[in-house]
């Protein structure tokens, strides 16, 4: 078959529990037993992973390529056998492309000659340290107050440094960026990331929230390396193995439109993103990104946040106070909500006055259900409830506001 009959198809191997040298050994075996036809993405297998990824090639049948005797790529069992199979042999769960299987709990329990033994628990402050995340972007302070919250970390930030005065922020331990509703203002949002020797840069472009388009991700990863049958195959079986571990450049399209990226800088961006992972990928990316090279540093912790002038460190509040903060600073847009809130914040007095209202309401409502019968009294102290709740409610902000007016 020629090559271009073949396409790549991504994998990836689970454990319930850390690999040992047997696992490993025992996983090597399998695949070149097997005669399969790819190569560990995130380089050879090691004792204590519990996660292993895999790139097979796939013909349009569906079938995965194996090495025939004379070390050609011919076709194979189905994916999706081949994914059943694997995952019984091993005791494992294994996603091939949009197909997965888990072997099942007996099954599984079978491959095991002993029970596995589990490592220590890793250390909190040791982790917190290895995992780094530098967010860049036009932040408000109520939207990293929540962030930080939200995650349970301190950050640190340096403000209108980047280009469109945009800040850097850095983070340390495990926060989640993506899963944030980052405002329309705030975007476009980078982050450069080291996870533990992970490296990545991830980007929120402006668009719609839930548009994966809008969206962009690179990671960089150790080189493949080859399944051990590979060693018999064919000069173009080796071909196709090379086209098939090749790691791709990402679309940068929208993400050079987004920062302003000339079209000599996007070809030395694609070309950065093909390369293999290294300590200065990060900040070679920032300043490709048209990013201080700080941004870079700081993820890849060559540089200390202390010692940055001007940074300072912004500490996680309780989530109660966080939801307040937010709540204290003014909304953009003309809607009639954004309106009123702006109000509110300018002349707290008219919180009191609509609790005054609204409280009022509620022990109209109540009293009248006294005098009504049982299902209808039961729709207005409902009501009543209502209105008691946004009374108290507008009584506790516009507390808020009068604490944080008499501290300024």
């Amino acid at each position: 078959m020629s090559q271009s009959a073949w396409e790549p198809i991504d994998g990836q191997l689970w454990w319930p529990w850390p690999l040992d040298e047997a696992g490993v050994a025992a996983l090597v075996r399998e695949l070149s037993d097997r005669s399969l036809l790819g190569a560990f993405t995130g380089g050879r297998p090691r004792a204590g992973q519990t996660v292993v990824g895999v790139v097979l090639a796939r013909d349009s049948e569906g079938r995965v390529a194996v090495l025939d005797a004379a070390g050609e790529a011919v076709p194979g069992p189905d994916y999706r056998m081949a994914a059943q199979t694997l995952a019984l042999a091993l005791g494992a769960a294994v996603e091939l492309d949009d197909f997965d299987f888990e072997a099942p709990p007996a099954d599984a329990a079978l491959e095991l000659e002993s029970t596995p033994e589990l490592p220590d628990p890793p250390d909190e402050a040791a982790d917190v340290e290895s995992l780094r995340t530098v967010l860049v972007g036009r932040f408000r302070r109520a939207d990293l107050v929540l962030f930080g919250a939200l995650n349970h970390v301190d950050l640190y930030v340096l403000e209108d440094v980047a280009p469109g005065d945009r800040s850097l922020v850095l983070v340390r331990g495990e926060v989640a960026p993506g899963l944030f509703n980052w405002p329309v203002e705030s975007k476009p949002v980078v982050a450069l990331m080291n996870l533990d020797g992970f490296r990545a840069v991830e980007a929120w472009l402006p668009g719609k929230r839930k548009d994966p388009a809008t969206n962009f991700w690179h990671a960089w990863e150790p080189p493949a390396k080859p399944f051990p049958s590979t060693s018999r195959a064919s000069g173009s079986a080796l071909r196709l193995l090379g086209r098939l571990v090749r790691p791709g450049s990402p679309d940068t399209a929208l993400l050079a439109s987004s920062l302003g990226l000339g079209p000599d800088t996007v070809a030395r961006l694609r070309e950065l993103l093909c390369e293999q992972d290294g300590p200065q990928v990060l900040v070679a990316a920032a300043r490709l990104l048209g990013l201080p090279e700080l941004a870079g540093q700081l993820a890849e912790g060559t540089v200390d946040p202390f010692v940055v002038e001007n940074m300072s460190c912004l500490p996680a509040l309780p989530l109660g106070k966080a939801v307040l903060e937010v709540m204290s600073t003014p909304g953009s847009g003309g809607s009639p909500a954004a309106v009123w809130h702006r109000a509110v914040l300018q002349r707290p007095g008219l919180l009191a006055g609509s609790a005054a209202v609204a409280g009022a309401a509620a022990a109209a409502l109540y009293r009248s259900a006294a005098r009504r019968p049982s299902g209808a009294a039961g729709l207005l102290r409902a009501g009543a409830l209502t209105l008691a709740a946004q009374a108290a409610g507008d009584l506790a902000f516009y507390g808020y506001l009068k604490y944080r007016s008499r501290r300024r």
